[in-house]
């Protein structure tokens, strides 16, 4: 793997026909392909449908990397290639999406030790899902960047009419989405050298 080019997987959380996140996932995927010290890997859960409800007899911590079927075993692969995360999350009832869920809850090995920063929408700006996915990443043995992007309700409709409306929108959170991938390659590096060193005492 080349440690100079960390490859971070964006991940779009919201698995619904008519979302918010297909009109700002192109812009952060354009913002992080953007950048000559990153490589980046579109992962879109509402992709993922022929992976099943977690069902399985051992837990992912457990049994590490023990696919028991080709979605499984393709998405495992995806994820476990990746140095680091930025998952693009929905909030709904105060809460992430069940897509989400079932995905941290199959894998556990191909998360362990690597960071992930979170853009969260909704009207307070994702900001109570992405509290609880930091907790729920914590158990993954995660590093969560401090940094999170947030899109708030009323925001909405000016994303939605597009054009310059949208990107008016978009020059706004340019800094912090900045500031937040800085970090996350920081950990990604980091955790990537440690990862790779034979001394590492928990593998």
């Amino acid at each position: 793997m080349n440690r100079t080019a960390p490859r971070v997987a964006l991940i779009i959380a919201s698995t619904r026909t008519n979302r918010l996140a297909d009109l700002v996932a192109p812009w952060v995927h354009a913002q992080l392909q953007a950048r000559p010290d990153l490589e980046v890997d579109l992962i879109d859960i509402r992709e993922t449908t022929a992976l099943p409800f977690y069902d399985l007899p051992a837990a992912p911590a457990m049994a590490r990397r023990h696919y028991t079927s080709a979605p499984e075993r393709a998405l495992g692969e995806r994820l476990d290639a990746a140095d680091g995360f930025v998952i693009l999350t929905n909030e709904y009832n105060h809460g992430y999406s069940a897509g989400l869920k079932n995905v941290l809850d199959h894998y556990f090995a191909e998360f362990e030790h690597k960071p992930v920063a979170f853009i969260g929408y909704g009207n307070v700006g994702g900001s109570r899902a992405i509290e609880q996915l930091r907790q729920v990443v914590a158990e993954l043995n995660m590093v969560s960047v401090r940094e999170s992007v947030h899109i708030l309700g009323i925001q909405f409709p000016a994303i939605r009419e597009g054009g310059a409306t949208a990107q008016a929108v978009f020059d706004t959170l340019h800094l912090r989405l900045t500031a937040m991938i800085d970090h996350l390659l920081w950990w990604a590096r980091a955790l990537a050298a440690a990862r790779d060193d034979p001394a590492n005492p928990v593998g």
